[in-house]
């Protein structure tokens, strides 16, 4: 089971759009606290940005709060739940864990700009899945450092840069280790009406 001690809340105005790390969802013992990052939140309120629904932003702290994000996880009572996850990559016994599930699929949903991105811990057995945007079969990576994210690391094919990993899951790349990590495609969204998206998993060999 993949550990981590925070997972960060990312905002964007649309796809497209740079994501803001808005707040961040810490572990309390057996409970999960909340906070907004007051100076990403300043720089969000430029773009439109009011808040996640629940968590008025005019309080930065709240405490106890994974059940009002409940409604972003898969519902495992249904028939049709075991494929979303295989493709998470979420593990049976686990499937149960709000945090877990919120973790691993990132809470995405289709009605809002809204994901939550856990700063894995580095150790063997580490595998997540996050998406890309960009298409590519043999992926590398380099850490880089810009104005915008002091921690980017890029993604490559035959060293052609084809996009970034998500604020918040780049920070596993962070560790002095990372050049062990390994990246490869999961699944490829590609049609008229959507953008292309790729989906890698990011793993650490056992």
């Amino acid at each position: 089971m993949n550990k981590f001690d925070k997972i960060y809340l990312s905002w964007r105005t649309s796809k497209g759009f740079a994501r803001i790390i808005v707040g961040e969802l810490i572990l309390n013992g057996e409970k999960v606290d909340f906070r907004y990052l007051r100076e990403n939140l300043n720089q969000a309120k430029k773009f439109g940005f009011k808040g996640y629904p629940g968590l008025n932003i005019e309080k930065l702290e709240y405490s106890d709060v994974l059940d009002l994000f409940s409604k972003r996880l898969i519902n495992t009572d249904r028939s049709d739940s075991s494929p979303l996850l295989n493709f998470w990559d979420i593990e049976t016994q686990y499937k149960n864990d709000k945090l877990y599930v919120l973790a691993m699929t990132q809470g995405i949903t289709q009605i809002d700009n809204f994901e939550f991105l856990a700063n894995f811990q580095f150790e063997k057995g580490l595998k997540f899945v996050t998406d890309i945007a960009g298409l590519s079969y043999k992926l590398t990576f380099e850490k880089e450092r810009h104005e915008k994210d002091e921690n980017a690391v890029k993604v490559l094919f035959k060293k052609e840069l084809i996009g970034y990993i998500k604020k918040g899951h780049n920070m596993v790349f962070q560790n002095i280790n990372s050049d062990k990590l390994e990246i490869e495609v999961k699944h490829i969204i590609s049609s008229r009406d959507v953008n292309k998206q790729l989906f890698v998993r990011i793993f650490l060999p056992q």
